[in-house]
């Protein structure tokens, strides 16, 4: 970690842009100066003459401003240069050693910097190096983080990008009852009792007036700090980073219903919807119709087509289970007609009549016209093989004769 840079920031500055996060962003860059956290040269780093150049694309006074101070061109000269060649003549000037970082980024004033260079690349810039992260046994890297931290906190609420109740919400009361000494907690429970005195709500705000958000840093990990309030609260709130919060409704396979194999690419496709669903139950893509020779269209002879349900035997789900059972090739082409349905019996001849039979007459004709034959008449007509392989003798044959 480098010196203080006080000849890039100046304390107790102000700034001019138009909303809170524009103000936020360029006090917490030239913070990062003040306290030698970051550096001219990590700037350059992260915005090369190209980057700053284009930045500028639209501003040739500023552009002429900076190649004037840092290459020696003349005025009138640079404001003939479009932002390419103003960025090649810096980056020559920066290479050759004819300026340095520290003279570029004193050239482009706190508001310029995020007026004319991508939030989400100077966001990138102020979080490298992860600083909440650091150790406490690194003493003095620990406190320029701490401090940085609570100058976060402290512009965010003046900018209002954060709310007292944002902060208390975020590290939550248990967690502040849990990590404060007893010292800071006398200070929080006088200042209620003096609220309750005067007949006032103590809100969070009153809360974190005992208590200075340096003190707070202090006695919390930077890591929970940063995740709870600064990262979800003020970086992906504000457009500052490019992560967001986890979908509410995040997507999950359609598991309402029985998944079969799909087509060639492995995928399931899900047949039957769960009970209760008015979600219809769509037919295979390999059921469309398909063009014949002629240029009409193949009649689509699919169970689904034809209202067969899917929970027949000759509904999909049942092949389908058939195919997986019989070891079915996945990367078969599918077919334009994937199941057979059974053969039509012919229509009846023209002026034939169906005979209709009344049940009250099965008995009578069973008694009547049906002749009863006896097992033993058959035993002694057709004879039978032996286990010798010769023909057994009836009854008539072993007979004596008399």
């Amino acid at each position: 970690m480098s010196e203080p840079t006080n000849e890039l920031s100046k304390p107790a500055r102000t700034s001019n842009l138009g909303t809170g996060r524009e103000r936020f962003l360029a006090h917490v860059i030239d913070h990062g100066f003040d306290i030698g956290r970051r550096t001219p040269e990590d700037f350059v780093r992260h915005f090369p003459p190209a980057v700053i150049m284009e930045g500028l694309k639209n501003q040739p006074r500023l552009r002429a401003s900076v190649l004037v101070a840092t290459t020696g061109v003349k005025e009138r000269v640079a404001l003939k240069k479009d932002w390419e060649s103003a960025a090649k003549d810096l980056q020559i000037a920066l290479d050759e050693g004819e300026t340095d970082a520290k003279t570029i980024v004193s050239l482009l004033e706190s508001d310029d910097r995020v007026r004319y260079l991508d939030h989400k690349a100077l966001w990138s810039y102020v979080t490298e190096g992860e600083f909440w992260k650091v150790s406490p046994s690194r003493q003095k890297e620990y406190a320029a983080a701490k401090g940085h931290m609570a100058f976060m906190l402290t512009r965010a609420l003046e900018d209002r990008l954060l709310t007292h109740a944002d902060i208390v919400g975020g590290i939550t009361v248990d967690e502040l009852a849990s990590r404060l000494p007893k010292s800071e907690l006398g200070k929080i429970i006088k200042g209620a009792l003096e609220c309750g005195k005067r007949g006032a709500p103590f809100t969070e705000a009153d809360l974190l007036g005992s208590m200075p958000l340096d003190t707070l840093v202090n006695y919390l990990p930077l890591f929970q700090v940063w995740d709870a309030i600064i990262d979800t609260k003020i970086a992906a709130e504000h457009g500052y980073s490019s992560s967001t919060a986890a979908p509410k409704n995040p997507s999950v396979p359609a598991a309402s219903g029985w998944d079969v194999p799909g087509g060639a690419d492995g995928a399931s496709s899900s047949v039957i919807e769960s009970a209760g669903s008015n979600t219809p139950t769509e037919a295979p893509a390999d059921t469309e119709a398909q063009p014949l020779a002629d240029g009409g269209l193949e009649p689509d002879l699919s169970p689904l087509a034809q209202g067969i349900p899917p929970t027949s035997k000759t509904g999909p789900v049942y092949a389908a289970l058939e195919a997986s059972r019989a070891g079915k090739n996945k990367n078969d082409k599918p077919r334009s007609s994937p199941l057979k349905s059974r053969p039509t019996p012919p229509p009846p001849l023209p002026g034939a009549s169906l005979k209709h039979e009344d049940p009250q007459t099965w008995s009578q004709e069973f008694e009547e016209d049906t002749e009863f034959v006896d097992a033993a008449d058959l035993l002694d007509e057709e004879p039978t093989i032996n286990s010798k392989g010769g023909p057994l003798k009836t009854k008539s044959d072993s007979a004596e004769p008399n």
